[in-house]
């Protein structure tokens, strides 16, 4: 195989470790029914008043009119009126592992009951972590994990430098590999395929001979190419791009237009992560001060070495050559508005662990910019947390709407979303896998996060 030997016994130890982990999530579903709720339809139709969802193991097994749902004696029955449901939120850009397990308890504990994981410091953990949940070991979002991600090795020797001379950790570039070949391209694909993977993440993308050969073998190998938008990335087989789209600022914007057409043609989706946008237009000195739970309370819940890992990583960016983000912004912000405008999917995605992407909370904030930013209605911004993920990975079958014999990932809100899309956060209980995680539950989670954070 192509990943080395570190790599492989890492997976071992790791998976043969998670029979040892507990937590909250082990015990069984049972069945449930909110009774009097509202059904938020996420694909467009009118919401639905004084319905009852029946949930039934993992399954949702009848959502009609009250007055027609019979619920089962048994059946643990929450007052719902004055409620409302929606499908349970999908964050489709996080690194999960690089924050720490409590991201995990932060996801569900905000309603995100699925995410697409986009690069870990070690494949094995995240592994572990997807295959534990999936089994029911232990609590948590169920995940698509990426391969190692794939870097130019130009690129990642510069930041192996820049973060050496900042004294800042370079653990995250052990599992980053920079094929210079298209058969060591080839290769790669082969190996991430017999490890499991679920896509293959591209952060900086090779020279285009390189590039073209991973996506060709991929999509013989049917594994998703997913990648930043930077130069040489190939024009198609991608199926979803992450964050800017390449030097927006200084592109030709008929080739950024042709371009834009072609993903809208081909079914591209495009993830911008807004809520990153901001640590590129503030100073560093100002983003670095901010790193004090005193002076940013959301940070109660980030480990103290989180914290001072996030430090040096300011520091090593002074290292970088100088850019004028605040051109590349604007740029991205009218480049956002079109892609709306000529139909390319756009998807929810927040980034952590960085410092303005918080688990799970930032993805409150995500729909708010989608919103804000995006020209978005409320339903347009929870449909892309929620049916168009679901789409977006083929599960729409099973996940993405409130509807009989789809999977019980919910979240009950005690106001409507459609009509601020901040009531996302007002969160009553959440239901993942069939498990209902009442607000006392929650809110035990929370406490415990921000317990192990001191």
């Amino acid at each position: 195989m192509y990943l080395p030997m570190r790599t492989l016994r890492l997976c071992l130890a790791v998976l043969l470790s998670t029979v040892a982990l507990t937590s909250a999530g082990s015990q069984s579903a049972s069945s449930i029914a909110f009774r009097g709720v509202t059904v938020v339809d996420v694909t467009g139709g009118p919401s639905r008043p004084d319905q009852t969802v029946l949930i039934s193991g993992n399954r949702i097994v009848a959502v009609g009119a009250s007055r027609d749902v019979r619920v089962p004696s048994g059946t643990r029955v929450v007052d719902a009126r004055g409620k409302y449901v929606i499908p349970g939120l999908w964050d489709l850009h996080t690194h999960v592992t690089m924050f720490g397990r409590s991201s995990l308890a932060l996801l569900i504990a905000n309603g995100v009951t699925g995410i697409r994981d986009m690069g870990a410091v070690h494949f094995a953990h995240a592994k572990a972590w997807r295959d534990s949940i999936a089994r029911g070991l232990i609590l948590g979002p169920r995940m698509r994990i990426a391969s190692p991600v794939v870097e130019n090795p130009n690129w990642l020797r510069f930041a192996r430098e820049s973060y050496e001379k900042a004294g800042a950790s370079t653990e995250w570039a052990r599992e980053r590999f920079g094929p210079s070949t298209a058969d060591e391209a080839v290769r790669f694909v082969d190996s991430v395929v017999a490890l499991g993977a679920d896509h293959i993440k591209v952060r900086n993308w090779p020279a285009a001979a390189v590039a073209q050969a991973l996506v060709t073998r991929a999509r013989e190998r049917d594994i998703p190419v997913v990648g930043h938008a930077n130069l040489p990335f190939p024009r198609v087989g991608v199926s979803s791009f992450e964050h800017s789209v390449f030097p927006s600022h200084t592109a030709n914007p008929a080739m950024i237009d042709t371009l834009f057409r072609i993903w809208a043609d081909s079914g591209t989706a495009y993830v911008p992560t807004l809520v990153t946008w901001s640590s590129r237009e503030i100073p560093l000195d100002t983003l670095r001060a901010r790193l004090d739970r005193a002076r940013t309370p959301i940070y109660r819940y980030v480990r103290a070495a989180q914290l001072e890992d996030w430090r040096k990583a300011y520091d090593a960016r002074r290292f970088e050559t100088p850019t004028d983000w605040t051109a590349v912004i604007q740029a991205d912000k009218r480049n956002l508005k079109r892609l709306k405008s000529l139909g390319v999917q756009i998807l929810t995605g927040t980034d952590p662990a960085i410092p303005t992407a918080i688990p799970g909370f930032a993805m409150h904030d995500e729909m708010a910019e989608l919103v804000r930013l995006a020209d978005m209605t409320p339903r347009e911004a929870l449909a892309a947390a929620t049916i168009g993920p679901a789409r977006f990975l083929r599960l729409a079958d099973s996940l993405g709407t409130v509807a009989p014999g789809n999977v019980a990932d919910l979240v009950l809100l005690d106001a409507d979303p459609l009509v601020d899309v901040g009531n996302t956060r007002r969160i009553h209980a959440v239901v993942a896998n069939g498990r209902l995680l009442d607000r006392a539950t929650l809110d035990r989670l929370l406490a415990a996060v921000e317990r192990d954070a001191k």
